[in-house]
């Protein structure tokens, strides 16, 4: 085996143990776990990029990446009641966030089809930046949609298997949100 195989086997490896932790995060009840199970996931999604020589993938993952450590920060230096509101902070880091994608987008554009990744982390940004799980867990199917076609696109077979998985997962872990919901509601009618 050359280095090019090697290479290609470590990215799909590294594709499947992120995917796991990306599953994961869309099965989490609450946001400080959604959020370090996605730097986990992100880790590994960096490494495999790089193996394959996806470079605006591999950027988006890394601004994702920056962005979670905000996150958990917020988790950690914030109570639970401030964070529920949305404050002038939250939009200068989204903001940072999204200037930094578009930069990023225009140092490593490698053709209509590599905007997908963009298109994916600028909704997964929205969808983990607003503070709903509920949300998240919406956002989390086109999400899956866009990188499951990119990952085609860079030629990811683990990638585009692992993506519809995560898909599907998606939908999963919204229905649970939303029945959860409707459960409470109904408790909260019958008090």
């Amino acid at each position: 085996m050359n280095w090019h195989d090697w290479s290609y086997i470590w990215s799909q490896i590294f594709t499947v143990v992120e995917y796991g932790l990306l599953g994961a995060s869309y099965l989490a009840k609450n946001r400080k776990a959604v959020v370090l199970l996605d730097i986990a996931s992100m880790s590994c999604g960096i490494i495999a990029f790089i193996f394959l020589g996806a470079d605006l993938g591999m950027a988006m993952s890394i601004i994702i990446l920056l962005a979670n450590f905000y996150y958990l920060w917020d988790e950690h230096k914030h109570s639970a009641k401030e964070r529920a509101k949305l404050h002038v902070r939250d939009y200068v880091v989204l903001a940072v966030v999204l200037t930094g994608i578009l930069v990023v987008t225009i140092l490593t554009y490698d053709g209509p089809l590599s905007l997908l990744s963009v298109a994916a982390t600028v909704l997964y940004e929205i969808s983990i930046w607003q503070k709903s799980t509920k949300i998240y867990k919406l956002l989390g199917i086109p999400v899956a949609f866009c990188w499951m076609t990119y990952n085609g696109f860079v030629q990811s077979i683990f990638g585009v298997v692992c993506e519809a998985v995560m898909f599907i997962t998606s939908i999963s872990g919204y229905v649970r949100e939303l029945q959860a919901e409707k459960r409470k509601k109904s408790r909260r009618r019958k008090k």
